[in-house]
């Protein structure tokens, strides 16, 4: 662990410390394309060993496999195999999946945020308060020892 890691919360499961710390680290949007990168290479791999008639490259394997993971699917190529059929509906699954989860994570952190803040603000009210509260005594006292310096003088 890190010094910029957040410790890990009691009662809290792994994916949810997980979450936070993607969500919290900086280069948030490198992991993601990594691991989507990661996820359309093994399918694309996977595609051109059981599909080799529809594949004949490992570059054609890993186009469709980069469309079918983001979901885009152009359809410019597709499998006509039942294996390769199998192994594309795997990848697809995997796809919408791995975007279903991140976004209910980062929406997730996003609404933990935004009550922490709204719970915090009760109390920065009431510090401003007392704050405001000193300012005036403090200017008080000034004015009275204004007066009594005047009286001095």
């Amino acid at each position: 662990m890190t010094q910029s890691d957040p410790a890990p919360e009691p009662g809290r499961s792994l994916i949810d410390r997980e979450v936070r710390r993607i969500a919290n680290a900086r280069s948030v949007t490198f992991g993601l394309a990594l691991t989507f990168f990661g996820l359309a290479l093994v399918g694309g791999i996977a595609m051109r060993i059981v599909d080799d008639h529809d594949f004949p490259s490992v570059g054609i394997a890993l186009w469709w496999a980069v469309q079918t993971i983001t979901t885009v699917g152009y359809g410019d190529v597709v499998p006509t195999t039942r294996i390769g059929q199998l192994v594309a509906s795997v990848e697809m699954v995997i796809g919408i999946s791995f975007v279903a989860f991140l976004i209910a994570g980062v929406t997730s952190t996003v609404i933990q945020r935004g009550q922490s803040q709204q719970q915090e603000a009760p109390e920065v009210d009431a510090i401003v308060d007392a704050l405001n509260e000193q300012s005036k005594a403090l200017t008080d006292l000034e004015q009275r020892l204004a007066q009594i310096e005047s009286k001095l003088g």
